[in-house]
């Protein structure tokens, strides 16, 4: 929740949790209008015209240690704001504000005791700050009440503008002002039934920074997990689905302004993780509303999946040096997966993708799971996270187990079914791993890591070979074998490093069994 206090430099420190939606700007007055507005007291004293200027050196240095510098107008007064981003960022922002009363420009002595005071004790950073972008926006506010939470609702009409040009946007801000934040999300979903809301990563300061090229657009890969060793299911679970669903939107924000293959792939593996995390704790998970989203959490993955499978084609088919058909089928393989992004594209801007992500998000923070009082749900909600990890982890290397004893005897859909097991397997040790501390299990994670790893790669070459042959057209697909260079002798090869990998796997010791 929003707690407000001064520090001891006399200015005003908060903790900011805030919910940011975008919306199309031809939609505004449908959110203005829509029945639960009726229930929302105005607060003219938060809207109006405001003018802001943010402030950096010129190798923008406060944006690179994650530190915004602002300096606000409205009706005459100014307000200098400090934000300071968390290192991890979950779905709700949750920065660090320190605001205090400025007559003019920035007054950095007001940041002593905040993160940019090491930096503005620099003498050449502190003279070389200077405004780098404005933002103007026209904002409607109001507070609402829900669930026992306190929540003002900003509607943002903005332009972010630099020397360089400018962007205008709309969003809705959710800011917590008192509660659970839970209330947020319960109240975005709510709305998003008749509104075309999507959850945004992009804070203002992103969009001037953006068009100052300096945003980052790497795609953004999974991050380190940390559950504390006494966390509950539920608790972990949390912590879990809130990483994996972040990486899914981070992507697909980068992933609709550019065409980066690697973004795809990361977005595809924030859905794949997230349905590994549910599947995990699917015991506690069987009521109809998790039914409901992981279906559209299926679909929604699945519409990745052509894209991907095309982008892995292509990159073959260019590392390969068939002289003969290969420009051929590059050629083909590359049209198609244009018109398939194209499409994917399309499906990214929905209302039924947009819904399902937001409804995601909900159903993670306040679904019915958290809730339900039938005593096996609550059991399964307040159970040690470390004991389902034991059991779950178990039970999956058991049959990862015996089916690496088998490999030289699989088939290839057997094969790609192991591969499966092998990446949810890890996914779960990536996702537990805090949970089993100490050097000796530390040691014994990262080697059953490499191992899953090495023989999931292997099976997964296996596997482009299979699906690389159904991609295209008849008249090509006869060709795609030679011009991607799988002959016998490379599949050969790999199911050899296969049974292979798979004999020093089934001798791997299981770290979370030996932990005390």
């Amino acid at each position: 929740m929003n707690a407000g206090w001064q520090d001891k430099t006399g200015h005003e420190r908060t903790s900011e949790i805030e919910l940011k939606l975008e919306l199309a700007a031809d939609t505004a007055g449908e959110l203005l209008r829509h029945p639960l507005m009726a229930q929302a007291r105005a607060l003219p004293d938060q809207g109006g015209a405001l003018h802001a200027v943010y402030y950096d050196s010129p190798d923008c240095a406060l944006h690179k240690a994650g530190l915004t510098l602002r300096v606000r107008q409205r009706d005459g007064h100014r307000t200098q704001t400090i934000k300071a981003e968390r290192k991890a960022r979950g779905l709700a922002l949750d920065r660090g504000e320190w605001e205090t009363p400025v007559d003019d420009g920035p007054d950095l002595a007001a940041a002593a005791g905040t993160p940019l005071a090491p930096l503005v004790a620099k003498d050449d950073l502190r003279r070389g700050l200077k405004p780098v972008f404005t933002v103007d926006t026209d904002r409607q506010a109001f507070e609402i009440e829900r669930d026992g939470a306190t929540i003002e609702l900003a509607l943002d009409e903005a332009r972010t503008s630099t020397e360089a040009g400018a962007e205008h946007f709309c969003e809705v801000e959710l800011e917590l002002k008192e509660g659970s934040p839970s209330a947020l999300f319960a109240l975005a979903d709510d709305l998003a039934d008749s509104l075309p809301l999507r959850l945004s990563p992009v804070t203002k300061s992103e969009r001037g920074y953006r068009l100052l090229g300096q945003a980052d657009g790497a795609p953004v890969k999974a991050g380190r997990i940390v559950i504390p060793t006494q966390a509950s299911c539920a608790e972990a679970f949390q912590t879990i689905a809130r990483a994996c669903l972040s990486q899914i939107i981070r992507n697909e924000a980068l992933l609709r302004r550019g065409n980066d293959p690697e973004l795809v792939h990361q977005m595809r593996v924030g859905f794949r993780r997230l349905n590994a995390a549910v599947s995990l704790f699917r015991p506690m998970l069987r009521d109809r509303d998790s039914e409901t989203v992981r279906t559209e959490l299926r679909w929604a993955g699945r519409k990745l999946g052509l894209v991907r499978d095309l982008d892995v084609l292509v990159a073959r088919l260019r590392k390969a040096d068939d002289q003969d058909k290969g420009p051929q089928v590059l050629e083909e393989t590359e049209r198609l997966r244009a018109k398939t992004f194209e499409r994917l594209m399309k499906t990214l801007s929905r209302p039924r993708f947009m819904r399902a992500i937001l409804k995601a998000a909900t159903w993670i923070e306040s679904g019915r799971w958290l809730t339900r009082s039938k005593p096996s749900a609550r059991a399964a909600r307040e159970l040690p996270a470390r004991a389902l990890a034991a059991e779950e982890l178990s039970l999956r290397w058991r049959r990862i187990r015996k089916g690496a004893k088998r490999m030289a005897d699989l088939n290839g859909e057997d094969r790609h079914k192991l591969r499966i097991r092998i990446k949810k397997l890890r996914y779960g040790v990536e996702f537990f791993a805090t949970l089993f501390p100490g050097i000796p299990a530390r040691k014994s994670r990262k080697a059953m890591l490499d191992l899953l790893e090495g023989l999931q790669d292997t099976l997964g070459k296996l596997n482009d070979i299979e699906v690389g042959k159904t991609l295209l057209d008849p008249p090509f697909r006869k060709w795609v074998r030679k011009a991607a260079g799988d002959t016998k002798n490379r599949e050969r090869k790999l199911l050899s490093q296969a049974e292979k990998a798979s004999r020093k796997l089934t001798k791997a010791e299981p770290f979370w069994a030996s932990t005390p």
